[in-house]
This record gives structure tokens, C-alpha cells and sequence, in this order.
């Protein structure tokens, strides 16, 4: 069963792992300039989406630090409006419940950008990855970096799809430790 005493949220048989790099932490100050997802049917990868995003502000330097993401990077990269519609055909072309670790973080930025679309995000089923390494993995610490260096991990942090495989394999994770105790 879990390591402590907060409830457990259900762990999905399938989902649309997601994850987002922005250029700061509230959507009315910041810009998605990352959108990476992982579709997992029965614990295994089936299908991919990624996409940088040229943000209409400048990229802050502490962000480059923190991601590694350079404005040669995100030259050439579509605008957001061209990639929020692509990302939601993407989860809706097989609906599954949506995973990020910390999910309101990414959720705020996605309800907010499809807002100004003209898009619904409020729809999904989410659940927190945040939540699952709190009631199951034994460390004081749950933020991806440090689960990824948990579990002996070799991806790189604050990286959309190298943050989705963290964040699939720890939900997988989670689910063995279910079957193994329940």
C-alpha cells in the first residue's frame, strides 16, 4: 500500500502523459515554449507529440539555464495558436486521461491559452503524477529531477518529452507497487 497516509489517486490502465516548459510560473505573466506528450496504452509508449513554441516576448536567461532551451532553438518554431489545436487533436484522437506532475501548474497554462483560442481544456480528466510519488515512493522530495534520480533515471530535467518519460515510468511504477501490495 502507500508509504504515508494521504489518499491515493486511481492510477489509469491508459493515459496522455503531458508536460509543458514556459517561460515563467502564471500564464498572464509567462509563454509556453514547450509542449511535449506521451500516449500510454496498457503501460506501453503509443504515440508521441512534441512541438517548441516561439514565444512573442523575449526568453528569459534563467530559463535557458533551467531547460536548455535557446532562442535558436524556438526561431523557426510555430506560434502557439498553431500548436495548442494540434496538442488537443492529439489527445482527443484516442480520449484518455491526462497525466502531468503537478498538474495544475501545466493545467493553469493550458485552460488559459486555450481560453484565448477559443478552446475548452476543462473537459479532462487529469490526474496529478505529484500526488502518486507522494503516496508511494518513500523520499521527502517529490520533484521530477529528484524522482528521475530515484528511480536511476538518464533523461534530462525540464525537457517536455524527457519530463514525460520520468513521469510515465514513475506512473508505471506506482502501478507494479499496487499489484505487488494489493
Amino acid at each position: 500500500m502507500p508509504t504515508n497516509k494521504r489518499p491515493c489517486p486511481e492510477i489509469p490502465q491508459s493515459y496522455v502523459v503531458f508536460d509543458l516548459e514556459t517561460t515563467g510560473f502564471t500564464p498572464e505573466r509567462a509563454e509556453i515554449i514547450e509542449i511535449g506528450a506521451i500516449r500510454m496504452v496498457d503501460g506501453k509508449p503509443d504515440g508521441m507529440f512534441h512541438s517548441y513554441i516561439k514565444p512573442y516576448g523575449y526568453l528569459p536567461i534563467q530559463i535557458t539555464a533551467l531547460t536548455s532551451i535557446t532562442e535558436e532553438m524556438l526561431e523557426d518554431a510555430p506560434r502557439v495558436d498553431a500548436v495548442i489545436p494540434r496538442f488537443l487533436e492529439f489527445i482527443e484522437e484516442k480520449p484518455l486521461p491526462l497525466v502531468a506532475h503537478n498538474s495544475s501548474f501545466d493545467c493553469r497554462f493550458m485552460t488559459a491559452y486555450c481560453a484565448a483560442l477559443g478552446e475548452d481544456f476543462g473537459g479532462y480528466r487529469v490526474v496529478d503524477s505529484l500526488k502518486l510519488a507522494r503516496a508511494f515512493v518513500p523520499i521527502k522530495c517529490h520533484k521530477l529531477e529528484v524522482l528521475k534520480d530515484y528511480f536511476g533515471l538518464r533523461f534530462s530535467s525540464h525537457n517536455a518529452i524527457d519530463d514525460c518519460r520520468v513521469t510515465a515510468y514513475l506512473v508505471e511504477w506506482c502501478r507494479q507497487q499496487t499489484e505487488i501490495r494489493g
